[in-house]
Order: structure tokens, then sequence, then C-alpha cells
């Protein structure tokens, strides 16, 4: 099967001749222990690991942050942390090799050592929004699609013949995750107590923006599944109650989940870290369909959760302590996850979530061997 027939055949729970190879995202300290343990530091460690380079998948050039992106500004630094404003104009303080690892920038926030300590957002009002949001919140695609996308979207086209389409987007690209973003995560949180028609009038302004955006890429190809980044979720519950889910962020989710299956998306997707059950069926009601990455140690068990959810698609789910434990726990884990994936369908299993500095390189060479058998049966 190419790709395209391949996942179609997996999303409708369909007989399938395999399982499509996904790569994993290390953390910088985990490179790092690569490195010293025999990946060649000029190697990609997907390709290294056998786990790149498939023509399953096909990505939609898109970019749905801002444009343009503030200017970084240092405004102190040390030999241990760095205080700047990033280029989404949020400041905050970060530790000295976090920065110098990714230049103070937030979009490689998932592969640096911590998290920032944040000081300030840039929203805190209607104000304050509107002037970001038209500014750098523009739908026009001049900046949002390669400089040379009237040429090279043929070829995109003939690709997405035989692979699967597939947008994800960060830090932006949902909507609870954009509020958080711009306000925090406090800030957010109280504004929808104490000044609910900010959240209510950027919901309503961010799900225009991304209808017209999608819309102006989309006239011109496919695009079969979207992943929507939203990171709602700690280890044990949500960040937010599903009633808050429900009054602020459903009717945007709704609008917007109709207007991409009106453009022809079929999987909708959202990718949150931690224990979401209490929200997917607040997500079900918005027509979404799918969760990632189902990570184990939040209790978010695929099985279980099929059980409860019969309908819902899952992507990652493998756990990744298992994978530092060593080959036999590793078998067992991708035993019981593949043999799942391949009894049930609609589940792609994937490491779920990066790759810590706990797993030495041996431990992912085995991994990597194991599940590509996996994958193909």
């Amino acid at each position: 099967m190419n790709g395209r027939e391949l996942l179609t055949a997996i999303y409708a729970q369909e007989e399938f001749d395999r399982l499509p190879v996904q790569g994993v995202g290390p953390w910088t300290e985990a490179l790092g222990r690569w490195h010293r343990e025999g990946l060649d530091s000029k190697t990609d460690c997907n390709v290294a690991l056998g786990l790149a380079g498939a023509d399953d998948f096909l990505g939609v050039p898109l970019n749905v942050a801002m444009v343009p992106l503030f200017d970084i500004r240092i405004l102190s630094e040390d030999r241990e942390f760095v205080t700047l404003v990033d280029e989404f104009g949020v400041t905050k303080k970060m530790l000295r090799r976090d920065f110098d690892y990714s230049s103070g920038r937030m979009s490689m926030a998932g592969t640096t050592s911590s998290m920032s300590h944040w000081i300030d957002f840039p929203v805190k009002d209607v104000p304050s929004w509107k002037r970001i949001y038209e500014e750098r919140f523009r739908a026009d695609l001049t900046g949002r699609v390669p400089a040379d996308w009237s040429v090279t979207k043929a070829d995109f086209r003939a690709k997405a013949r035989t692979r699967w389409v597939s947008y994800f987007s960060f830090p932006f690209g949902g909507l609870f995750s954009a509020a958080r973003q711009l306000m925090g995560l406090e800030g957010t949180i109280f504004a929808m107590a104490d000044n609910p028609g900010l959240i209510r009038t950027m919901m309503t302004d961010l799900c225009d923006f991304y209808v017209a955006c999608y819309a102006g890429v989309l006239a011109a190809m496919p695009l079969d599944g979207i992943t929507f980044f939203e990171d709602m979720c700690a280890t044990k519950a949500p960040l937010i109650s599903p009633a808050m889910f429900r009054e602020f962020y459903a009717p945007a989710y709704r609008r917007l989940v109709g207007a991409l299956r009106d453009m022809g998306v079929r999987e909708l997707l959202i990718d949150t870290d931690g224990n979401a059950e209490l929200m997917i069926p607040e997500f079900l009601a918005c027509g979404l369909t799918g969760v990632s990455p189902c990570e184990v140690n939040a209790d978010m068990q695929v099985d279980k959760l099929r059980a409860r959810f019969p309908t819902l698609a899952f992507w990652g789910g493998i756990d990744k302590r298992a994978v530092a434990l060593g080959p036999a726990a590793t078998e067992a884990e991708l035993e019981r996850r593949f043999r799942f994936a391949w009894k049930h369908g609609r589940y792609l299993p994937s490491l779920d979530h990066g790759a810590p500095p706990d797993i030495s390189w041996a431990n992912m060479q085995y991994y990597a061997r194991r599940y590509k058998a996996w994958c193909a049966g």
C-alpha cells in the first residue's frame, strides 16, 4: 500500500499491510548522551535509526504563527541565565544552556532542558490582543507558504496522490494553546472568570484566521488529517474543566471543524500531553476524531480509551519508560501496543512523547529495530 491507501485503511479500520514507521524526538540531553555513546554528531538520529525517509506522509507547508515575529531581545544575561523577549513577545528567563541551544526561540521549546520562567505576556486585554491580531495574524499567505509556492504546489499535488497529507503546528494552531501562549496559563484561566469577553474575542478572531489560512491553501490541494496543538492537560487531569472548554473553546472548534470538513479534511486530532480523558467527550462533541500522544505515565492507555470511546483514533501510546529499561521491557511494550493496533485499527503506535535522556543509545537502537519489525507485521 502507498501512504494514502495505508492511512485510509487504518483510519477506516479496514485491512492494511503494514503500519507507518515514525521517528523519535530526543530531548537535548538525550541527543548529547547518544552522541557520547556512538551516534555520529553529523547524522540525524532518525536517519541513523532507520526511522526517517518514509514516503507515507506529506506535510502541508503552511505557517499559522505570527507573521512577522517579534525581534528577540536580550534584557539581561550571565553565565547561568538569560532574560529575554522571545519571537512571540513573551518575556521569560531561561537557563543559559537552553538559550545557547535554542537562541531563545519558543518554537524549539520541546527540545530544551527545562521550561522557562515566564515573566510577562503581550496580551492583557482586548486592545492589546487586537493590536497583535491585526499586525501579526493576517490571513494573507505571503510569508505563510514557501516563496516559490506557485511553482512547487503542482509537485505537492502530484505527491499527494500517493501520500497522506497532514498538518501540525506548534505553538499556534489550537485555540486554548494560542491564548496560553499569548497570556500565560494563569492569565488565560483568570481571564475566563474576570474578562470572558477577551477570551471569546480571541477565539472568534483565531477561528476566522485559521479558516481563512486553510481555505487559501486547500483551494489548491488536499488535506487529509490535521492535529491541533493544545497541551491542555497535566499528568493527573486537564488544566481547565470540561465546562470551561464547552463555554469558551467548543464554539470556535465546532466552527473550525465544520469548515475543515467542508474543505475535505477527514481526521481532526487534538495533541495534548497528560491525562485528557475528562476532555475527550468534549472533543468528540466538537467533531474531533482522535488524540495524541497518549502518554502512558498519565494513564492514557490506548486499549482502555478505545473501550470507552470506540470511534476514537490514536497516535503514540508506546511507553518511553519501557524503552529506558532495556530490551525485555521494550519488547513487551511493543508487543502490547502493536497487537492492539494490528487487531483494531485507528491507532498508529509511536513513542508517547520526546525521548528523555534516561534512554541509552543502545536501547534506542534496539527499540528502532524491533519497532520497524512490528510495523512490518
